[in-house]
């Protein structure tokens, strides 16, 4: 497979980190004045507390699979049975993420009101998941990554200006938001068939990827209690 350039590499990636910047700075003056403090305190808790599970979801299986598949990704037989192994440790993580968000809502009656808004944001595990990123990383397809976040986010732009204009316009807030980020995630699952073939496998030797993924995990935690805390416990 040809190499990509390492500085093409280097500007798209920068390219795409920058608009994920940009986008929140462009929005957050109108969506602020707009939802309003109560609307923008649903929607940051909500997220917040989706983030956890997200977090539960993704395990730490999106770093090891880049540092691993890049080993392997020229030879199609083992890239195959890698990210297909990668991907159903993910399938089984994002199912136990699930049943997990769904048993503290059942709990905990405070989050009753935030609900829907949970719900919603609760999209973006899935959508992540069935995205497999790290193929696209393993790959160095940085390319088709920012057009296509380019593209979703000046259509989440739009969108935003035409559905949200009053407090209680706060869950469509919460949609676009999660079509912006994940939208194109679906696609991405097609497009991948062109690296290796992904699909769910049952017989392979859990442990030999669990214990580095979960290593990961764990510094991933650490940063996510950081980075949340402050939000959740206000909420």
């Amino acid at each position: 497979m040809k190499k990509k350039s390492l500085g093409i590499n280097a500007f798209l990636n920068s390219l795409r980190n920058i608009l994920n910047i940009l986008f929140p700075i462009i929005t957050f003056p109108y969506v602020s004045r707009v939802l309003q403090v109560k609307g923008i305190g649903i929607y940051n808790f909500s997220n917040s507390i989706v983030s956890y599970f997200s977090l539960i979801a993704a395990l730490g299986i999106s770093t090891y699979a880049v540092r691993e598949g890049a080993k392997i990704r020229d030879n199609i037989h083992e890239i195959s049975q890698f990210a297909s192994e990668i991907f159903t440790i993910n399938i089984f993580s994002t199912l136990i993420s699930y049943i997990l968000l769904f048993l503290c809502l059942f709990a905990f009656s405070k989050l009753h009101n935030y609900a829907a808004c949970i719900l919603i944001f609760s999209l973006q595990i899935f959508f992540t998941t069935i995205g497999t990123e790290w193929i696209y990383q393993i790959y160095e397809d940085y390319g088709y990554i920012t057009l296509r976040s380019i593209i979703f986010q000046i259509l989440s732009l739009v969108l935003l200006f035409i559905f949200v204009r009053g407090p209680q316009d706060y869950l469509k807030y919460a949609v676009i938001t999660i079509f912006s980020a994940v939208g194109a995630n679906i696609f991405n699952f097609i497009h991948a068939r062109q690296f290796c073939r992904i699909r769910v496998v049952w017989h392979f030797n859990w442990r030999v990827h669990l214990t580095p993924i979960l290593i990961i995990f764990g510094a991933n935690i650490a940063n996510m209690i950081y980075v949340n805390s402050d939000i959740t416990l206000l909420g």
